[in-house]
């Protein structure tokens, strides 16, 4: 029997939203079917099932907000195996009034819509947002649109010289690497950003954006080499690795990135990269893996060790020998032990104080 519970997707968040259910009670399935869809202010998350067998205890329905650490449902090997689950409530916590996805206010600010104009009850997605847009005033639609890298040249500013890079990402993460570069990387010439979700032609920080990441291989074959990726891992690690190892097939060379009022080390070793945020501490000895973030105000003691796509978090302290595995993100203001060992695929909240080892896999929301 494998018990499925609320995960942690935000160390700032308690609760989430269930968008989308996609099986129902009973129903049979396969190892990676998706379950369910939830929700933080941030990101999404696919539920899948961890093995093959039938959904039981399944009680969620579009709408619901459920806490983190409650039990979704179970999957069991039949109908008829018997369920034995912890004593802990699986019921939908009670709604908080009304709030918006991050995208769904970035949206209605982007337009000045006021929110509570939607009539919305609960949480307002991005595309209750964009229903009233299109109600108010129906979209005009080109026949035709221009090519994304015609209409957007690239950036060629006549003040600095070096070697072109692209920035992946067009949110609060890419502009903090936009002024990291400015300040700290004059070697570099910021020439373009992709996204997804921006508005080609707009700018960021100065920065054209030049189309989605479809492009990126015309990019790279124009001759951009190095690339940055801009996308924060705190509420969504596994996607900052997709999108990290995409770039790296299409021969994308990824710079490491250190601040310049951060300390590092001469003895510290790191991979590719990594980001070390303004007054961050990378201490003697410390090994860090690729894709890893050390930021703002982050202390990593001597000889720690640190593995690849793991997000250190602002304020978070780090004693000596610490292990950090792959994949993990320890939380704002969290402090770990001397010598602990953190495992793989950990999540550890804000706050937390960390006294002795962790597991992979676990999401450790109180003192351990």
């Amino acid at each position: 029997m494998e018990i499925l519970r609320v995960p942690l997707l935000n160390a700032n968040e308690d609760e989430l939203d269930v968008v989308d259910v996609l099986v129902q009670d009973m129903a049979e399935v396969k190892a990676g079917d998706v379950i369910c869809v939830l929700e933080s202010t941030k990101t999404t998350f696919d539920l899948e099932a961890p093995v093959a067998g039938f959904v039981r205890l399944l009680s969620i329905q579009e709408g619901d907000r459920v806490r983190v650490g409650a039990v979704l449902c179970v999957v069991t090997a039949t109908l008829e195996e018997e369920i034995a689950l912890p004593q802990q409530s699986n019921v939908p916590a009670p709604s908080a009034g009304s709030r918006a996805t991050k995208k769904a206010l970035e949206l209605a600010q982007a337009h000045g819509i006021e929110l509570t104009s939607l009539g919305i009850e609960g949480i307002i997605k991005e595309r209750d947002v964009q229903a009233f847009l299109d109600a108010a005033q129906p979209a005009k639609k080109s026949p035709s649109q221009p090519s994304l890298m015609a209409s957007s040249p690239l950036a060629q500013p006549s003040n600095r010289s070096g070697e072109r890079v692209l920035i992946f990402g067009a949110g609060g993460h890419a502009r903090v690497l936009i002024d990291l570069i400015r300040e700290g990387r004059r070697d570099l010439v910021l020439s373009a950003v992709i996204d997804d979700a921006a508005q080609v032609g707009d700018t960021l920080l100065g920065v054209p954006i030049v189309g989605n990441s479809e492009q990126l291989a015309g990019l790279r074959e124009q001759g951009i080499a190095l690339a940055i990726l801009g996308v924060g891992a705190v509420t969504n690690n596994k996607l900052r690795i997709k999108l990290y190892e995409r770039l790296v097939s299409l021969g994308f060379t990824i710079p490491s990135l250190v601040h310049p009022r951060a300390i590092v080390e001469p003895s510290a070793q790191m991979g590719s990269g990594n980001q070390v945020f303004g007054g961050a501490i990378v201490s003697s000895g410390v090994r860090l893996g690729d894709n890893t973030i050390i930021n703002s105000g982050a202390v990593v003691s001597h000889d720690c060790t640190i593995g690849s796509h793991t997000h250190i978090t602002p304020g978070a302290i780090l004693a000596g020998n610490v292990s950090v595995g792959e994949n993990t993100v320890i939380g704002m203001g969290a402090t770990v032990y001397l010598g602990v060992n953190i495992g793989k695929n950990v999540v550890i909240a804000n706050g937390i104080h960390v006294m002795h080892d962790i597991p992979d896999n676990s999401v450790i929301r109180s003192v351990r």
